[in-house]
């Protein structure tokens, strides 16, 4: 029974070309795929694929090449992306080697190289990181899990913070402002008003006697 199970462990599962599967995919052993599959793949082997695959994939290792994948990838061991290759979704694997385009957050424990075809449209953490010529990278590659800490060789500076300001209060003191009061002897003295002119009596006309 066990070399039974060995055998069957070891027994590859084929999807020919032309076939399209509308569901989820698990094998136990290796799954070579040239069709369509609108669903998950798990496997605790190696898958190849060269076909279209629209979900999340599960493998010990991943090969993929002329191939077009929407979902998210995590090997235990290694993934190799190659030419004519689209992968949309993040990559989870031990190393990585890209000739293909990925667009999707990129996690390698240990190193991965970059060939001269890749482009990445991704922010990358790895161990080490090689780069061929003529590769394309847009994103934030770090290396996390690099053995070197850069505390080592670079001095940490702490930053001086300036002191803020005291914040003073500010009080504004209003006080009504009233004219000083003239002195009694700058006073104006009331003006006495005139005595009424007495009006001139009417002169009477003198009689002019007859002669």
């Amino acid at each position: 029974m066990d070399n039974f199970g060995a055998a069957r462990k070891t027994e590859t599962a084929i999807i020919p070309k032309g076939t399209v599967i509308n569901g989820n995919v698990e094998i136990e052993g290796r799954l070579e795929m040239y069709g369509v599959v609108n669903g998950d793949i798990n496997s605790d082997s190696r898958v190849n694929i060269s076909g279209d695959v629209t979900g999340n994939i599960t493998a010990n290792d991943l090969f993929a090449k002329d191939s077009f994948i929407v979902g998210q990838i995590d090997c235990a061991q290694g993934a190799t992306v190659r030419e004519n290759t689209v992968i949309l979704g993040d990559i989870k694997a031990e190393n990585l080697v890209v000739d293909g385009a990925i667009q999707g957050r990129i996690d390698i424990r240990e190193g991965i190289t970059v060939g001269d075809t890749a482009i990445l449209d991704s922010d990358v953490r790895a161990k080490t990181i090689q780069v061929n010529n003529g590769a394309a990278i847009n994103g934030h590659c770090s290396l996390c899990y690099a053995d070197i800490k850069l505390e080592d060789i670079f001095p940490v500076t702490e930053e001086v913070q300036e002191p803020e300001p005291e914040k003073t209060k500010e009080v504004k003191e209003v006080k009504e402002v009233k004219d000083p009061e003239p002195a009694e002897e700058d006073k104006p003295k009331a003006v006495a008003k005139p005595k009424a002119i007495a009006k001139p009596k009417a002169v009477k006309k003198a009689e002019v006697a007859e002669v």
